[in-house]
C-alpha cells in the first residue's frame, strides 16, 4: 500500500475518537479518555488498513473476465474485517461515553466478538492465501504444512481461474507467461513463470489446492489455452 493511502487510512481512524474528544462531550473517563483515544485510533487504524488492502486486491480479481472462484472465504474475510471495525468503535464509544444506553450495550457485548472470532477461525478452514516472497525470483507459496493462522483448505480452496490464467488467492497468473508447470518429488504443483522483467516461481503444497490447480492446468489444456509441451504433471 502507498504512504498517500495510508496516510488516508490513518486519518479516517482518528477522525471518530478525536472527533468525539474534541467535541465537547463529556466522558466518563476523566484524564484517562485521552490515552483511550489514542487506543482508539491505534486499532481503528489496524484493521482499517488490513481491509482496504484486502478489499483492493480482491476488486482486482473480480475485474477478471470468465472468473471462476469460490467467492464465499473472500466475502467472508470482508465482512470478518467490517464486523470488528463496528464492533471495536461501538465497544470504545460505549466504554467511553455512553454505559447506561440499552441498545448501545446490546452491540457492545463481547459475545458479538466471540461470535466474530468463531467465524474467523471457521474461516480460515476454507483455504491458504499464498504468500509471497521478493528476491530476484518471485516466490509465492502454498506450503503443504503452515501455522494454524495461515489457514487450512479442509472446507475449500482459494485457487482458481479466469478466461486466460489461474487464481491462487488474491493473485493471478496468465497461462501465456507460465514457462513450465511440473510435479516434485513430494507431489507438490511447481510453476515457473515470469512476471514482467522477473521471473517468479509458485509452489503448491496443500493436497487440496493442488488437486484443485490440477483440475484447473487441465482444463485449460483441454480449452487449448495453454502449450502442452510446458506441462508435465507426472511423477
Amino acid at each position: 500500500m502507498n504512504k498517500k493511502t495510508s496516510n488516508i487510512v490513518l486519518i479516517i481512524s482518528a477522525i471518530i475518537p478525536f472527533g468525539l474528544q474534541l467535541s465537547g462531550i463529556k466522558t466518563v473517563l476523566g484524564n484517562g479518555s485521552i490515552m483511550y483515544s489514542i487506543m482508539w485510533a491505534l486499532v481503528n487504524y489496524l484493521f482499517l488498513m488490513t481491509a482496504v488492502e484486502f478489499i483492493s486486491k480482491y476488486k482486482k480479481i473480480l475485474k477478471l473476465e470468465d472468473l471462476n472462484i469460490k467467492k464465499r472465504t473472500y466475502n467472508l474475510n470482508v465482512f470478518i474485517y467490517i464486523g470488528f471495525l463496528l464492533f471495536v468503535n461501538i465497544y470504545f464509544f460505549q466504554q467511553m461515553y455512553m454505559r447506561d444506553n440499552k441498545i448501545i450495550n446490546i452491540f457492545a457485548n463481547p459475545l458479538f466478538l466471540i461470535g466474530l472470532l468463531l467465524l474467523f477461525l471457521f474461516n480460515l478452514q476454507n483455504g491458504k492465501f499464498p504468500s509471497r516472497e521478493d528476491k530476484d525470483t518471485i516466490i509465492y507459496d502454498i506450503p503443504q504444512k503452515s501455522s494454524f493462522r495461515d489457514g487450512r483448505d479442509k472446507l475449500g480452496t482459494l485457487v482458481g481461474s479466469y478466461g486466460k490464467g489461474l487464481v491462487l488467492g488474491n493473485d493471478y497468473f496468465p497461462y501465456e507467461y507460465m514457462k513450465s508447470i511440473s510435479k516434485s518429488k513430494n507431489d507438490e504443483i511447481v510453476i515457473k513463470g515470469k512476471e514482467g522483467f522477473r521471473n517468479y516461481i509458485v509452489n503448491i503444497g496443500s493436497k487440496n489446492s493442488a488437486n484443485q490447480a490440477t483440475i484447473e492446468i487441465n482444463k485449460a489444456l483441454n480449452d487449448g489455452k495453454i502449450d502442452e509441451k510446458k506441462i508435465n504433471l507426472k511423477k
